[in-house]
């Protein structure tokens, strides 16, 4: 037999099996494992989600500054403290896997941070790989976890290599095993994908402190509904709750005290406060310098 007729017999034996896999394929089970929506807890997202965010996919979280990411990070972490909060067939545990170009400006987790969203620290893995063709693969993997309760994918900007084709393979895998997968997308634009929902968020201003005037309030986001597979979309102005561990509308004027952080009693037998301070001697610029 001649190259040339082992080649087109090569290729006729190729498409048999392709066709095969295709129609083995075709055969399995359209869904996953169904369960319930998971609810955000403000009323008017997720009555637009149909109840809730739909677990066992993909949902992708993007920032478009790179100064943003901290509200999205914050966003994504308390859909997986709500996806442990749920509860869903005993899952447990939380991936979060990151490219390197993602570490360089986004930073790293804070343990305090994550039990303010409701999340033992124990509970969360990190996985951080040398690429991201590592990432990537890991974030497949982390995604057939049957046990798993979510999965975070954190990469930068909008690589090439993580096309369409990934994301689809990352929804699939999500999809049979019944995990939240969630696509942190650093300093990332809009991007077709295999997305269930795309949301957008951005940092929101936060109320005064309700203890101290001048410090920070809690959380404040303004978070953009881009895409749902559902047609419906919106934007809102969500702030976390830490008490209730849901995420609640915010009011146009923050009030210091809509969402009051935990905090340690005060103390009913502290001692005297000090005393004041002596008199300033010398408040000149050049005290103590040598004339």
């Amino acid at each position: 037999m001649s190259l040339s007729r082992r080649q087109i017999a090569a290729d006729i034996l190729d498409a048999h099996t392709r066709a095969q896999q295709a129609r083995a394929y075709a055969a399995m089970p359209a869904a996953g494992p169904v369960s319930e929506p998971l609810a955000l807890g403000a009323s008017a997202v997720d009555h637009c989600l149909d109840g809730g965010l739909a677990c066992g996919g993909l949902h992708e979280v993007r920032a478009e500054l790179a100064r943003d990411i901290g509200a999205a990070a914050g966003f994504a972490l308390g859909l997986a403290g709500r996806a442990i909060q749920a509860d869903r067939g005993g899952r447990r545990g939380i991936v979060w896997i990151s490219d390197p170009a993602a570490r360089i400006d986004g930073g790293g987790l804070f343990p305090a941070g994550l039990a303010q969203h409701g999340l033992d620290p124990e509970s969360l893995t990190l996985v951080e790989p040398h690429d991201l063709q590592g990432a990537m693969w890991a974030a497949d993997e982390a995604a057939g976890c049957a046990g798993l309760a979510a999965l975070i994918f954190q990469i930068k900007g909008n690589p090439a290599r993580f096309d369409i084709t990934a994301t689809r393979r990352l929804m699939l895998r999500a999809r049979d095993s019944g995990v939240l997968a969630l696509v942190l997308r650093q300093s990332g634009g809009e991007e077709a994908s295999a997305a269930a929902t795309r949301w957008h968020v951005s940092t929101d201003l936060s109320g005064a402190d309700e203890i101290f005037e001048r410090g920070v309030g809690a959380m404040r986001l303004s978070l953009t509904l881009e895409r749902n597979r559902t047609g419906r979309t919106g934007r809102w102005s969500l702030a976390w709750n830490p008490r209730t561990r849901t995420f609640d509308h915010a009011a146009p004027h923050p009030n210091p005290s809509a969402h009051p952080l935990d905090r340690l009693p005060e103390s009913f037998d502290r001692q005297d406060p000090p005393g004041a301070m002596g008199q300033v001697l010398d408040r000149r610029q050049d005290f103590g310098r040598a004339s």
